[in-house]
């Protein structure tokens, strides 16, 4: 049915997407329980929530960042 469908070149698969936002998520819930300063459920919680839509918004930017680069011929 979609077989002559291709995914553009430079686009990575919704799996590599997926690792990527996971990995920021990661990075940026670690990073949020070290800086706050005592560790209680609710500071867990709303910390881990709001990573993920951080995480998502640091992968836009690397993407657009990556797409205004200013490529030599």
């Amino acid at each position: 049915m979609f077989a002559g469908l291709r995914k553009p070149e430079g686009h990575p698969s919704r799996t590599v997407a997926a690792a990527e936002v996971l990995a920021w998520w990661a990075v940026l819930t670690v990073l949020w329980l070290m800086l706050i300063s005592t560790v209680d459920t609710v500071e867990v919680v709303v910390g881990t929530a709001l990573a993920l839509p951080a995480a998502a918004a640091a992968r836009a930017a690397r993407l657009a960042a990556r797409r205004t680069e200013v490529r030599s011929r």
